[in-house]
């Protein structure tokens, strides 16, 4: 049985449409009608029937329908893993990261690791703090790099390098407002993008200045963009905005010193007995002194 029958199949399960079929596959539409005709003898049933312009699956074609799915896709699957073994890759290090880490620290790892372990292919998930701990439990990643700390009896949590957080507002700031009290008076505060330490900061500012205005932002790299567009000032983690502040696409603007900033940390997560490849991956993060080299 060619597999370009099946795919052939699928598509036209889908389209319930011999003509769209063929458009979709880039075939002429006989060439489809020829293919479903093949895969029928084949099997010795009909596998779809016409009403009107639309074919649909009979129920012998019903039936196939997952086979051929499962049967596409464990092709695929054997390919893609062969691909991979040719390329000289022998093992798969899945990682669960929050959005935050994946864009600062962690390619620095990854070289490092890729280099030491070339025959490792990095499988990278990016998701929300708060999802990466059922990853890992889930086994569907086998290392975690977190903004948020966790507790489970199944796994291990490493507080990595301190981040300082700081106050970041538009460029010229500094320059334009006098002290903090005026820069809040014209530019609301971005706050809930970072899952630690939001709730502590605003309960100060709003102590201190009543009239604070705040506005949800969840993504961090929203938050920049908009504080570079003059929507707004956010307390952020240095890592996070080293880069824009370099470049004088931010400014950090000063606190009193009566108003403590917190420290943010990143954390790596993962299984209590973790296997031979995610705990080499696990010693490299926790020995690696430079990471947290943040100047603000």
């Amino acid at each position: 049985m060619d597999l370009d029958w099946v795919q052939t199949f699928l598509v036209a399960a889908q389209e319930e449409n011999f003509h769209r079929a063929a458009a979709r596959l880039n075939l002429a539409q006989p060439t489809v009608t020829q293919q479903i005709r093949k895969l029928e003898q084949h099997l010795g049933m009909s596998l779809f029937e016409r009403r009107g312009r639309r074919v649909v699956l009979t129920q012998a074609g019903r039936r196939f329908l997952g086979h051929a799915r499962t049967l596409l896709d464990t092709f695929e699957s054997g390919l893609d893993d062969l691909i991979r073994w040719h390329q000289g890759y022998r093992q798969r290090l899945g990682i669960a990261v929050s959005p935050l880490v994946a864009t600062t620290v962690l390619p620095r790892w990854i070289r490092r690791f890729g280099a030491q372990h070339p025959q490792v292919e990095f499988d990278i998930q990016v998701m929300e703090s708060r999802d990466i701990l059922d990853s890992v439990l889930r086994q569907e990643a086998a290392v975690g790099l977190s903004r948020q700390a966790v507790r489970h009896a199944h796994a291990v949590c490493w507080p990595l390098y301190p981040d300082p957080v700081m106050l970041v507002a538009p460029p010229g700031s500094r320059e334009a407002y006098p002290d903090l009290a005026a820069l809040l008076q014209h530019l609301p505060v971005l706050s809930d993008n970072h899952p630690e330490y939001w709730d502590g900061i605003l309960l100060s500012l709003r102590r201190r200045y009543p009239m604070v205005r705040s506005m949800r932002v969840t993504q961090v790299h929203v938050t920049i963009h908009w504080i570079q567009e003059g929507l707004g000032v956010s307390f952020l983690p240095a890592s996070t905005v080293r880069t824009a502040i370099e470049r004088r696409q931010l400014a950090v603007f000063p606190v009193p010193e009566d108003l403590p900033l917190p420290v943010a940390h990143t954390y790596l997560v993962h299984a209590a007995a973790p296997h031979v490849l995610a705990a080499r991956f696990a010693e490299l993060v926790r020995s690696d002194p430079g990471a947290g080299a943040i100047r603000a």
